[in-house]
């Protein structure tokens, strides 16, 4: 075994662990007979928390990471916890843009835990070349955003997200050099060693500064660890997409205490000052996510993923710019006297008029964002505490969230977005009318309706279910597929036609007709999409090939194993073609999911009327969508 940076001893024993204070590199022979399990090729990488090596195991040839800690002076019980912890929480967040954790084990004073081999490159590597395309940058941190939500879910907060933890996967079929940084962009988030439970103590000293300062949020700054929460996160993933699209962190200096200075008391350079090209929108949304104070911030990651998404689809954003007044406050705060010099000129030059018309600007804002706040919080399963949220509870929110909105809507009702979030809020109370109503208004504010609103509507009318809400729900579906025709939509469009199938008779053309337009507009989803998987099931069953549907949802559980949506579809499957028990087990993973969950709901009722023009709209829009191959006809609909 050798260290870097020595030369090998050529003769006497080798030191011995534990004798020097810093970590060892292991020669291959050395970590070969150690770890005979694995076939080590190189290391990777290097840090306080250990050596990570490329590897594969020798029973499958499979190819890893393996993250080694060997003994030193340094390793105390507090040490070893924290590296025992990241192989734990690993477990916990298994996520298609979190490094997979696969096992994790000791060999006599080697710990060890072994993780997917991630085959890319970091964003830090990625930004030595320059900033990115504002786009691509936007669709890489709505994607990282989802998977922190995610994390955050499941209690687990990452606590030091920036680019050089972040990578970019490279696909197999990418040019070497050339990972992909469009829409579809894939990545893994790296490095769990400083992550905690959000629910137990911190295994770091209290108030010691864990992090990066160029990416560490002030309250982390001023509260060490025991402030370390997922707003924290959201802060971090802001400031890396200021790095992203300039090329620079948003705070730098010479030593690690001036940057922890600048984050305390300065405001990072505006991002459209560094890019000119940079949208408003993303500077907005990068100023949000990266609010001094954690309450004026995204309410959740999920929050900061959507309004991501809305503008990449050409959407309003929720975040706004700060205002000259809002930047003068936050000067206020830093240089009182010389703010209130400017605050006397300003009362004498402007006067009392327009000072009221910024405070009910600003108290609209507020209004819009606790509403906002209420429904994030309201969407999650557990508390701050990570105790099952109880069904009360979250209703409570719900009615708190209609209450902000409506006090928003009375200082001004020509806000879409208030009756949007209202209208939101009605639909997970299960108030269809009111719920309609509301989104028809913010629709008629709006000029045109957006993927998210028609997806919600679709739901409302769908509660409704009389027959004039029904053909409501025909044309918002074929609406919706001509703005996003992905996955998602097609998922719903195909969940519709299977309701309306269900409730038909069963020797119909119609009922026929429906399976079939199901069949082709599921064929170019995925496979290993949960909905889809559950939706191939009820296909099958509804065709009459009952023991298929059974291999398709056993085979989808067994995919998608702690997916809520995916039990209890199962359990109400099983429970249908008779298979008792295996349907109460699934009720009971249900319940173990989320405590007090409802029942699947029920098809839609049958409405025929519209059904024939529906189709139709549907095979047209599917053949516009689908380019013809050279010499064959489209098909028409019998």
């Amino acid at each position: 075994m050798s260290r870097a940076g020595d030369s090998a001893v050529p003769d006497g024993p080798r030191p011995d662990f534990g004798l020097r204070t810093d970590f060892y590199t292991f020669a291959p022979e050395d970590l070969a007979r150690d770890l005979p399990q694995f076939l080590i090729e190189r290391e990777v990488g290097k840090g306080s928390m250990g050596i990570v090596y490329a590897a594969r195991l020798c029973s499958s040839g499979e190819r890893i990471a393996l993250k080694i800690l060997p003994p030193s002076l340094h390793l105390t019980e507090r040490t070893l916890a924290r590296f025992l912890r990241e192989g734990q929480l690993l477990a916990r967040v298994q996520h298609p843009d979190i490094t997979r954790f696969l096992a994790q084990g000791q060999s006599g004073r080697l710990h060890w835990f072994a993780m997917e081999f991630v085959d890319g490159t970091t964003l830090q590597e990625r930004l030595q070349v320059g900033p990115l395309p504002v786009r691509q940058a936007c669709a890489i941190a709505a994607r990282v955003a989802r998977a922190l939500q995610y994390a955050h879910d499941q209690g687990v907060v990452h606590r030091d997200i920036k680019p050089s933890n972040l990578m970019l996967r490279r696909e197999p079929e990418a040019s070497a050099g050339a990972p992909p940084l469009g829409d579809d962009v894939r990545v893994a988030i790296t490095d769990f060693g400083l992550a905690r439970e959000t629910a137990s103590g911190s295994l770091t000293d209290s108030g010691a500064i864990v992090g990066t300062p160029m990416y560490m949020a002030p309250e982390q700054v001023l509260g060490g660890s025991a402030h370390s929460n997922s707003l924290g996160d959201v802060y971090s993933l802001g400031a890396t997409l200021y790095a992203l699209v300039t090329g620079a962190p948003p705070f730098d200096g010479p030593t690690a205490q001036s940057v922890l200075k600048a984050v305390l008391a300065q405001d990072p350079v505006p991002p459209e000052r560094l890019r000119r090209d940079l949208p408003a929108a993303v500077a907005a949304i990068i100023g949000k996510a990266m609010e001094r104070e954690p309450s004026r911030r995204y309410g959740s990651a999920q929050e900061f993923a959507e309004d991501l998404e809305r503008c990449l689809r050409g959407e309003r954003v929720q975040a706004r710019s700060k205002g000259p007044w809002r930047r003068l406050r936050q000067h206020a705060a830093r240089h009182p006297f010389a703010a209130s010099l400017g605050t006397a000129t300003l009362i004498l030059g402007l006067g009392a008029f327009w000072l009221m018309a910024e405070q009910q600007r600003a108290a609209l804002e507020q209004e819009l964002a606790e509403t906002a706040r209420l429904l994030a919080i309201a969407a999650t399963s557990r508390d701050e505490a990570d105790r099952p949220r109880p069904a009360a509870e979250r209703r409570d929110l719900l009615l708190k969230a209609v209450a902000s909105a409506s006090s928003a809507l009375r200082r001004d009702r020509s806000q879409s977005l208030a009756w949007f979030l209202r209208g939101k809020a009605h639909l997970r109370l299960l108030q269809g009318e009111e719920a309609v109503h509301d989104l028809d208004q913010a629709e008629q504010r709006r000029g045109s309706p957006s993927a998210e609103l028609l997806q919600c509507r679709i739901d409302a009318l769908r509660l409704l279910g009389d027959a004039a809400a029904l053909r409501r729900v025909q044309h918002d579906l074929a609406t919706l597929l001509q703005l996003d025709p992905g996955a998602d939509t097609r998922a719903r469009i195909a969940e519709y036609l299977l309701d309306l199938a269900a409730a038909m008779p069963v020797p119909a053309n119609e009922r026929r007709e429906a399976l079939q337009r199901a069949r082709v507009v599921l064929a170019p989803v995925p496979e290993d999409d949960p909905r889809s998987a559950v939706l191939r099931a009820r296909l099958d069953e509804l065709s009459g090939d009952v023991p298929a549907a059974i291999a398709a949802m056993r085979l989808a559980r067994s995919r998608h194993q702690g997916n809520l949506f995916v039990h209890l579809q199962a359990a109400a499957l099983f429970d249908r073609v008779g298979l008792y028990d295996e349907g109460a087990r699934e009720h009971e993973m249900a319940a173990i999911l989320q405590p007090g969950a409802p029942p699947p709901a029920k098809p839609t009722p049958v409405d025929l009327d519209g059904l024939g023009n529906f189709l139709g709209d549907v095979d047209r829009l599917m053949q516009a969508l689908t380019p013809a191959e050279p010499g064959v006809a489209p098909q028409r609909r019998q």
